[in-house]
């Protein structure tokens, strides 16, 4: 944006309410966009000077795995811009998340992510869990309830919904299809059945119900990596309300897409309710007995007031 003055009106009387859209809009850093604005940024420690100081902290904490946690935090930050504009210790924290589930923080694998966002309140880029749907997996099959998980895009002519019973019928692959949707089917011990279908309409509207970032400026996560999100909601949201979930599930659910003090920067309505039908697929039969959720230790809670 050629004509800076314009916008130090606007933040004049609207501090911090529209910064971060202007420096969305300019595509610039906070750094430069402070420079534009005449003001200066505060300098913060490195994230690998805060990472060896945090060196006994981690050591207590990650114990065998610190080194492969912090090779990959350097690595996500030292590959994403805005990420290294976070606080060293929130980044920490953040990444943390997963593992205390025991993920990998690997943008590559697809488990968990760290996802940068623009507080416009507190005018800063903070970073958010985000859990990926192989993380949803992951974490199912750990709990040893679940028979058969999956999601997956859907093309056209390769399902089929029966009037009658509701059921979906999968009637063969078809690769050269367009994809019209995305599909999430679990299956219990027990026999129970459930599957979720959500067409690319229904996904983008949930999409752009639930993420600011993707509704007003059509960037972020949904924008880069639409396939990954879309069968991480459906699978989301079948778990949610028809899976067992353990409790690192349950974690798993509340910490994703929120910061460290559980706010949900990116989607203010906080958890999701349900955006779409559950397709009965079947009840368990009469001899089969329910599920119960296996007794599990809680994950291993980290003390941050030392860092």
């Amino acid at each position: 944006m050629s004509n800076v003055n314009e916008y130090n009106d606007i933040v004049a009387f609207h501090p911090g309410y529209y910064i971060a859209d202007i420096i969305e809009d300019m595509e610039i850093s906070q750094a430069e966009f402070a420079t534009r604005m005449g003001t200066q940024v505060l300098q913060k420690q490195s994230l690998a000077n805060f990472l060896n100081k945090s060196d006994k902290f981690l050591e207590q904490n990650l114990g065998a795995k610190k080194s492969e946690f912090v090779s990959n935090l350097l690595a996500l930050s030292d590959s994403n811009k805005e990420l290294s504009q976070c606080e060293p210790a929130d980044l920490m924290k953040c990444a943390m998340n997963a593992t205390a589930l025991n993920l990998p923080l690997n943008k590559n694998l697809g488990y968990a992510y760290v996802i940068p966002y623009f507080d416009g309140k507190t005018n800063r880029t903070v970073p958010q869990f985000q859990m990926g749907y192989k993380g949803f997996v992951q974490l199912a099959i750990r709990s040893g309830q679940y028979k058969t998980i999956n999601t997956c895009e859907i093309r056209e002519g390769e399902i089929k919904r029966n009037k009658v019973t509701g059921h979906i019928d999968f009637l063969g692959e078809n690769p050269s299809g367009a994809v019209i949707g995305y599909l999430a089917y679990i299956e219990l011990l027990n026999g129970f059945q459930q599957s979720l279908f959500m067409t690319i309409e229904e996904v983008q509207a949930h999409a752009r119900k639930y993420s600011k970032i993707y509704a007003k400026t059509n960037r972020g996560l949904w924008k880069d990596e639409f396939d990954l999100m879309a069968k991480k909601t459906v699978l989301k949201l079948l778990l949610n309300r028809y899976g067992v979930l353990s409790v690192e599930m349950q974690k798993a659910i509340e910490k994703d897409q929120a910061d460290n003090e559980g706010n949900y920067i990116d989607n203010p309505q906080g958890r999701y309710i349900q955006d779409a039908e559950v397709i009965e697929q079947n009840e368990p039969t009469e001899n089969a007995q329910p599920v119960q959720p296996v007794p599990r230790e809680e994950p291993n809670k980290v003390d941050f007031k030392n860092v």
